[in-house]
């Protein structure tokens, strides 16, 4: 059968692609192969990993740390066995066999076929086989958690010589925001074997563990806020804050301002941002570890029953000087908070680019109004950010923020989010019910983002409470009023949904009462330097270490990469050369390959540019760029250009003399 999909391997041309893999490994040149673009990259990174395409098998992890793994990853193997139970019988018939792995490409589970089962242990394709691409080469396993998305492998297109006669499909399980790896399911045979639907198999099958994670972190989240309430209410003078079991913060009580000043507190306030030392995955011993400085170990309380823990409490105490009033009578008798330069909600958006300075100035006028608020802007330029910054300058400042991103869930858990649910309304449904994200909100922010993926199924209901402030809970009849402040944020043209029937008008207009566009980060290049030395002092508070120094070929590519991703790519980017950076500078090296071959691009254009400059301009352009770049600060322009602090200070001298030498004279 022949297919033209290029996420499905033609069986066809099996002898043209094995004929293009002995030209690759030999480094001849490939012109008009017959190969998949996503088993060609697969390939190149096998070279650049100088993968042994002569590897025989797999390595495997013994009896003990398969079950250390299996252990970890409990909640996956649970979530994900009544899949594969309910999968085997039907790929036993097949001749295939269906497996688990952990994020690392380790195989903890696996189901099917026994004759295949004993043929896939030669090549360790068994429980405790870790099917890595950088060790083992192109495979459906390994290739799916490099390329973060679904693969199907034939063939001759694996890497490695003794897994040629396999064929595979495999798909990341996704946790419910979609942004973190829980692992990789994966169906696997002789070639003999291949059917293109194996692929479909295994994309809906990571859909339906994916289903299952959110609906019992769902009701791990109910217990969590339902355990915690006693001590937001012991401790309303202090700081506390409520952490999932991965470390990411769910709930504060308004006073991190004032654990930021008093004790350094600094938290990931993003949805996918994590505070790794109450990451309740990890042994006690990592968590210590990766501590950081400002947080001790007395303030932290885990919750949770005898059938595991839930999350964490953190505590942080406060001093309040008895000259002042309590907060509720301060903010009783102040008719409209006014922020100092030492407590401004938007000190965290870093840039004093015009686009920016503009975008806050509107940002920090519509927080003092009780209307909506639209943010346009693509993805990762920081849309709950300002969300979080327009509460916090607004009215209610110490009043509840939820956020919600409309376009993570499927339409089911989504209304069930919003709107809450009450006892037996579905499968599944825990007992006394779940108040929504509305109600969680009553009196202060609810912040909708990606709202242009809502269903439009689902659009009435959430224009009616918009416009009546009344909730009904999923299988109930009783109205519950709610006073909520509505943010919502999108990177879709809006006004192009509604001509398309996909958003409703009146919902259009009811939401973008007032909107604030956020510039993308590529708009405000002169922000990048002074974001890149922010993250590098705020890591380097994370990690206890000191900052790191930059060459100036790292911090060239930083400037002139394009960043499709925004801050949130430059943040990730700038935290893994951190992270990998084992001295006290980040070199070229260290970069990812679209920031070298960015850089690449733009030294390769340069010699046509500089065509008749003399050494001692291109000096004089170094220099200055340096200096701007370091904002003025002579030690941090000497490190970026990998000299002295008393050579820099000679060179300059020696610039201003040739300027005034140059100078006409009157």
């Amino acid at each position: 059968m022949h297919h033209s999909h290029p996420l499905i391997p033609q069986t066809g041309n099996e002898k043209a692609v094995a004929e293009s893999w002995e030209r690759f490994v030999h480094n001849d040149p490939l012109v008009g192969a017959p190969v998949r673009e996503v088993v060609l990259e697969s390939w190149r990174r096998c070279r650049t990993e100088a993968v042994d395409p002569t590897r025989s098998s797999a390595p495997a992890a013994d009896d003990d740390g398969v079950k250390l793994l299996q252990e970890k990853h409990r909640q996956l193997q649970e979530a994900a066995r009544p899949v594969l139970i309910s999968l085997q019988e039907v790929l036993r018939e097949s001749g295939s066999i269906i497996m688990l792995t952990d994020p690392g490409g380790t195989i903890i589970d696996l189901h099917g076929d026994s004759r295949t089962r004993h043929a896939g242990e030669r090549v360790n394709l068994a429980r405790g086989g870790r099917w890595d691409e950088n060790v083992m080469g192109t495979n459906a396993i390994g290739t799916a958690i490099a390329a973060f998305g679904p693969v199907q492998i034939y063939a001759s297109e694996h890497y490695c010589l003794d897994v040629k006669r396999w064929t595979c499909a495999a798909a990341p399980i996704l946790d419910p925001t979609g942004s973190t790896l829980l692992g990789v399911i994966d169906v696997s045979g002789v070639k003999d074997t291949f059917h293109g639907h194996s692929l479909g198999l295994v994309i809906a099958a990571a859909k339906q563990i994916k289903a299952m994670f959110a609906s019992r972190e769902r009701d791990l989240r109910a217990r969590l806020l339902e355990q915690s309430m006693d001590c937001f209410v012991r401790y309303s003078n202090d700081c506390v804050m409520l952490f999932d079991p991965r470390g990411r913060l769910l709930k504060s009580n308004g006073r991190l301002q004032e654990a930021r000043e008093q004790h350094g507190v600094q938290v990931p306030l993003t949805a996918t941002g994590q505070l790794e030392a109450l990451d309740l995955e990890l042994p006690a011993g990592e968590r210590a570890i990766r501590m950081p400085r400002w947080l001790r170990g007395e303030w932290v309380h885990v919750v949770g029953s005898t059938s595991g823990a839930y999350g964490s409490i953190v505590v942080v105490p406060l001093h309040h000087a008895s000259s002042n009033p309590p907060l509720a009578t301060r903010l009783e008798t102040s008719p409209r908070r006014t922020a100092t330069p030492d407590d401004d909600p938007f000190a965290e958006i870093i840039g004093s680019s015009e686009a920016l300075l503009a975008a806050k100035s509107r940002a920090r006028r519509l927080a003092q109004l009780d209307l909506p608020v639209m943010l346009l802007g693509e993805t990762g330029v920081g849309k709950e950010v300002f969300a979080r910054a327009i509460h916090k300058a607004g009215e209610k400042p110490e009043a509840p923020f939820v956020a919600v991103n409309c376009g993570a869930l499927t339409r089911e858990l989504l209304a069930s989010e919003l709107f809450g649910y009450v006892e037996g309304a579905f499968t599944g449904a825990r007992r006394h019910g779940l108040p929504g994200k509305f109600e969680l909100a009553d009196q202060g922010t609810l912040f909708l983002d990606e709202i242009g993926e809502l269903p439009l199924d689902m659009q009435p209901h959430l224009l009616r409470v918009l416009q009546d402030g009344i909730v009904v809970r999923m299988g109930d009849t009783r109205e519950r009023h709610v006073t909520v402040r509505i943010i919502a944020a999108t990177n879709r043209d809006l006004r192009g949904e509604v001509s398309a029937g996909r958003f409703r008008e009146d919902l259009f207009h009811r939401l973008c009462v007032t909107t604030v566009r956020l510039p993308a980060l590529r708009e405000r290049p002169d922000d990048i330097t002074r974001i890149v030395d922010h993250l590098n002092e705020r890591l380097a508070c994370k990690y206890g270490c000191p900052t790191k120094a930059l060459t100036a070929e790292v911090r060239q590519a930083f400037l002139h990469y394009h960043w499709p991703g925004n801050v949130r790519e430059l943040q990730n980017v700038f935290e893994g050369v951190f992270a990998l950076s084992d001295s006290g500078m980040i070199d070229h090296a260290l970069l990812p390959d679209e920031l070298r071959s960015s850089a690449q691009a733009e030294i390769a254009a340069a010699p046509a540019a500089m065509s008749g400059t003399r050494l001692e301009d291109l000096e004089q352009q170094a220099i200055l760029a340096a200096i701007s770049n370091a904002q003025g600060n002579i030690s941090r322009a000497a490190r970026t250009l990998g000299i002295s602090r008393s050579t820099l200070y000679v060179k300059l001298a020696a610039l201003r003399g040739r300027v005034e030498k140059s100078a006409p004279r009157h």
